[in-house]
């Protein structure tokens, strides 16, 4: 490896003498490692390994600050890899992905969710999806007790989500009961959530092989085995036998990832770290949703509490007012969350832009018909 002091650019040097730019071999290495952590935030999913999750999923995030410039596949894995952070805890109602702690973790999922359809194939398996993360963002509540913060989930998918009427009258109804065991919850359960979760986890992955390392780690597992070697000893033969071509790109490999400190560094240009303090309220609609993959433990006071105080904007601004009207011309009244994705609010959610229309209305500034 050599080091120029002008502009501290590192090459290394292979067999051939040919000289390879670090930074082109560092982000083929850090799409491995990228990948290699998918792979096993689905497993761990799978398995249902909720601290192995949180530690790789900080891996994860580590990898990604460093790494500015990202694919549409390695975009569409991060985005997975924050939908199933909200479901791992999902049951955990102190927990926030959100600016709005208000919102649980599957009430954050159902955003993150929405972002992928486009990801998701089978429209069928989507919407199944879409429903189960409607009915367990309510009976999750209920289970735990909380009827109110139930009560408060379902008019948030009544007001910024396009919840299906007849599930939403069938939630309310089993709301007001406080009906834990309705056969209704029974049919949309929790383990037919992550059934449905696992399935397109299956066929994202057949789609998107993201193995690599995972065959390569296999491979000197076995080897290992066959020679009665343990894995250490295995895999330092291993990187050191140049006599494959393969052998060569993975001993290449090992030598970009000895300086741990700097590759891995735990300083992070935009860390994701818990963050203190109400914040703005921010619903999953708006164009930028949430992806965030860490939790913060939300505040007890705003945690879906049925009176918290929705955060005032001061006075609504004349462009704000104008992309309003143009966005009920365009979508119709009452179509508050297709208004929201249209144009940027500055974090106002579906129910005051409804409040807005309302003061519009009847202060005669737009044709109420």
């Amino acid at each position: 490896m050599e080091t120029d002091p002008n502009n501290r650019t590192l090459t290394i040097t292979s067999t051939t003498d040919e000289n390879v730019c670090f930074s082109d071999v560092a982000t083929v290495a850090k799409r491995w490692m990228i990948d290699f952590s998918f792979v096993s935030l689905c497993q761990f999913f799978k398995e249902g390994k909720f601290e192995e999750f949180n530690q790789t999923i900080s891996t994860l995030e580590t990898i990604i600050d460093g790494s500015p410039h990202l694919n549409t596949e390695q975009k569409q894995k991060r985005q997975i890899c924050g939908f199933l952070a909200r479901i791992m805890h999902g049951k955990h109602l102190d927990v926030s992905f959100d600016r709005d702690e208000r919102l649980s973790p599957l009430m954050s999922a159902v955003g993150v969710w929405a972002s992928q359809k486009e990801t998701v194939a089978n429209r069928s398996l989507f919407e199944h999806v879409t429903n189960l993360l409607y009915v367990q963002s309510v009976a999750v509540c209920l289970e735990k007790g909380n009827s109110g913060m139930a009560s408060s989930a379902l008019k948030w998918l009544e007001e910024e989500c396009e919840i299906p009427q007849n599930l939403g009258i069938k939630l309310s109804l089993i709301v007001n009961k406080r009906d834990t065991y309705h056969p209704f919850l029974l049919n949309f359960s929790w383990n037919r959530l992550l059934e449905n979760i696992q399935t397109f986890l299956d066929r994202f992955l057949e789609d998107h092989p993201s193995d690599f390392l995972l065959q390569a780690a296999s491979k000197v597992v076995k080897a290992g085995q066959e020679t009665g070697e343990d894995s250490e000893t295995q895999e330092a033969s291993y990187t050191t036998n140049r006599s494959s071509e393969y052998s060569k790109v993975n001993q290449e490999t090992s030598v970009l990832m000895r300086p741990k400190k700097k590759l891995l560094s735990t300083r992070n240009i935009h860390p994701w770290i818990p963050e203190s303090g109400k914040k703005p309220a921010l619903t999953f609609m708006r164009k930028r949703v949430s992806t965030r993959l860490t939790y913060r433990r939300a505040s007890p006071e705003t945690t879906l509490n049925t009176n918290a105080t929705r955060k005032t904007h001061g006075r609504w601004p004349w462009d704000l007012d104008t992309a309003l009207k143009a966005g009920v011309k365009r979508h119709g009244e009452g179509k508050w969350s297709r208004i929201l994705q249209e144009h940027d609010f500055h974090g106002r959610t579906g129910v005051q832009l409804k409040d807005r229309w309302r003061v519009l209305k009847k202060a005669h500034k737009v044709d109420s018909s």
